[in-house]
Parts: C-alpha cells; sequence; structure tokens
C-alpha cells in the first residue's frame, strides 16, 4: 500500500523536497471576532466566507470533528477530469460526505504518515449568489479560493496542492447558531482547472492517496 503511495505520488509530480517547517496560515476573508466566539474555538457558520474559514482552519488543524462540521449531509467532493485517467489508479468523478470523512479520518488520526498542514485560501474574485428554485427558497453561494497546501510528511518530503477550489455554500437546514443564527454548510467542492497553469497539482490529487 505504501509503495503504491509513494508510486502515485511521482506519477502526479506532488512530492517536493524541502526542509520541514513552519508556514503562514492564513485566509483573506475577514471573520469579525464576535462570530469567532462559540464553543469548539472555530468560525461560527453564519456566512459563506465564515464557513469556508472553518474549513481551512479545522483542515489546517488536522481536527476531523470540526472539518465534518462544514459539510452538509449531500455533500459532494468533485475531482478535476485530469485526475482521473490514471488507469493504475481509477477514481470516480465525484465521492459523497461518507467518503470524504474516511479520507479525512485517514489523513488526521493516529495512524497517518502526516506530521502536520499548512492551507492558505486567497479569495479568486467576489462569491456569487444564486438564488433558489423557488422564491421562498435560500440562495446558494459560490466561493472560488486560490489553493496553498502544504502536507507535510517524514524525511522532509511535502506534497503540494495549488489548483484552485470552488465550494458551493448552503444554508445548513438542520441546526442554527447559539442565538438562533442561520448557519450555512459546504454542499459541493470541485477542483478547478487553469490551463494557464503550467504546473498544478489538485486537491483531489492528495485526498485520493489516502482513500
Amino acid at each position: 500500500m505504501k509503495n503504491m503511495r509513494w508510486a502515485r505520488l511521482v506519477s502526479a509530480a506532488l512530492i517536493i523536497l524541502v526542509a520541514g517547517g513552519a508556514m503562514t496560515v492564513g485566509c483573506s476573508d475577514f471573520v469579525s471576532p464576535e462570530e469567532d466566539d462559540n464553543d469548539d474555538g472555530y468560525p461560527l457558520r453564519t456566512s459563506h466566507a465564515n464557513t469556508v474559514e472553518k474549513l481551512r482552519q479545522a483542515y489546517a488543524a488536522m481536527d476531523t470533528t470540526a472539518f465534518e462540521d462544514c459539510l452538509g449531509s449531500t455533500f459532494e467532493f468533485w475531482l478535476n477530469p485530469g485526475d482521473l485517467n490514471d488507469p493504475q489508479n481509477p477514481l470516480p468523478q465525484y465521492w459523497g460526505q461518507t467518503e470524504e470523512m474516511g479520507i479525512a479520518t485517514n489523513m488526521f488520526g493516529p495512524a497517518t504518515d502526516v506530521l502536520s498542514m499548512s492551507l492558505t485560501l486567497t479569495k479568486l474574485g467576489d462569491a456569487v449568489e444564486v438564488p433558489g428554485a423557488n422564491p421562498e427558497d435560500p440562495s446558494t453561494w459560490l466561493c472560488t479560493y486560490d489553493v496553498d497546501l502544504f502536507v507535510f510528511l517524514p524525511n522532509d518530503l511535502t506534497l503540494w496542492a495549488n489548483a484552485a477550489a470552488l465550494f458551493t455554500v448552503s444554508v445548513d437546514p438542520d441546526g442554527t447558531g447559539p442565538a438562533g443564527e442561520t448557519l450555512w454548510e459546504i454542499t459541493k467542492w470541485e477542483d478547478i482547472d487553469d490551463p494557464a497553469r503550467s504546473e498544478e497539482c489538485t486537491w483531489g490529487s492528495i485526498k485520493a492517496m489516502y482513500r
């Protein structure tokens, strides 16, 4: 299993040799202090920006519980079509919330080979509002971010993902905030291919190695 994992890393050009060290972690969206005051210590999911920021913080912290809290029950992760062409490692077009959490458990759990992560998400343009199908239905938001994900492994090996990601953020139908606030959740997450960038590695390529 390990040998197959390293082979995929090399073929996807995801391994870079770097010296271990601290990386700056950040997100371009502002999270107000009052929205950061909740039991789990993460931003309260009262907006699309806060929801993506909570996901970013939870992923960098390798916090499975907080990460899962950001995902809706109908969540789907869609891989970049370019990642589906390896006959030695066939992948589906997308997977759901259960498989996403299985991957997160493999990456974040006690048996993982991941030492730590660094994740920066930089907003690419304004979020796009998509009205609901009916006038009474809430809108969803399409939020595109530039990604810099570093996954630090033993022996000074690092996995790097830099392809952009598109998040669909919807109203959470199953809960509200401590004061009755509307909460939001991520219902779709897509890797985006940018032909203008000659060297891109996708988040999904790294996730696929921990399926």
